[in-house]
């Protein structure tokens, strides 16, 4: 009798606990640059054996770091994954007016009450290039990437730039410089061991005309 009975609350204990969400991998459906409607990748299983898909969740907020007027943020693209955790007491006041609320509803750890925090990935779709030795912000293949490590950051791809810069220490250029628009202003020695030529006239085998001894000057070079 008191094994039935332990049996019988154990097992209604079970029952109640499948009810009862705390989180689970999904896969987005869609985005719009503040929720998600994502598909949870883990079936319910019921009593009698028989397995069920859990629906599409809606209006999720998705998890991005953004605190004291900064923000960073990822394309959140249909088929990426994630993990959704699941409030335990209803949000909507909250999430509809962002201010202190008691719950409109009194569910607890309902599918309806979730955050998506994207990247938690499956094997299959794991980071394929991932930097071991320092901070990386890159693209999937790696092609294109900041990486931050001790003393050193490192860039990799083309970089449009818009702003003023300013440059403390010395700068070393590999490769061309090439200057569309804009004055070059120095107040320092320019330095240079290759030929140079302005508007096509080398500056080191230039001549000049009109050559004469005394206080003249030289014509225009050449």
């Amino acid at each position: 009798m008191v094994d039935t009975l332990y049996q019988a609350i154990e097992n209604q204990i079970k029952r109640a606990q499948s009810n009862i969400y705390t989180a689970l991998p999904a896969k987005v459906i869609s985005f719009d640059g503040h929720t998600v409607q994502c598909k949870p990748m883990i079936n319910r299983v019921l009593a009698n054996g028989e397995e069920i898909s859990i629906p599409p969740l809606v209006d999720v907020p998705a998890q991005f770091p953004h605190a004291g007027g900064f923000c960073m943020t990822v394309p959140i693209k249909a088929g990426d994954e994630g993990l959704v955790v699941f409030s335990s007491r209803c949000i909507d006041g909250w999430f509809a007016s962002g201010e202190a609320s008691k719950p409109l509803d009194n569910r607890m750890n309902d599918l309806s009450d979730g955050f998506f925090i994207v990247g938690c990935n499956s094997v299959p779709n794991k980071i394929p290039n991932f930097y071991h030795d320092g901070v990386s912000m890159q693209t999937d293949d790696g092609q294109t990437h900041i990486r931050l490590t001790e003393g050193t950051i490192y860039i990799k791809g083309n970089i449009v730039h818009e702003g003023n810069n300013q440059q403390f220490g010395n700068y070393d250029q590999i490769g061309s410089f090439n200057q569309s628009n804009g004055n070059t202003i120095s107040s320092g020695i320019i330095t240079a061991q290759d030929v140079i030529t302005n508007k096509g006239i080398s500056l080191n085998t230039h001549r000049h005309t009109g050559v004469k001894s005394g206080d003249d000057t030289t014509g225009e070079p050449t």
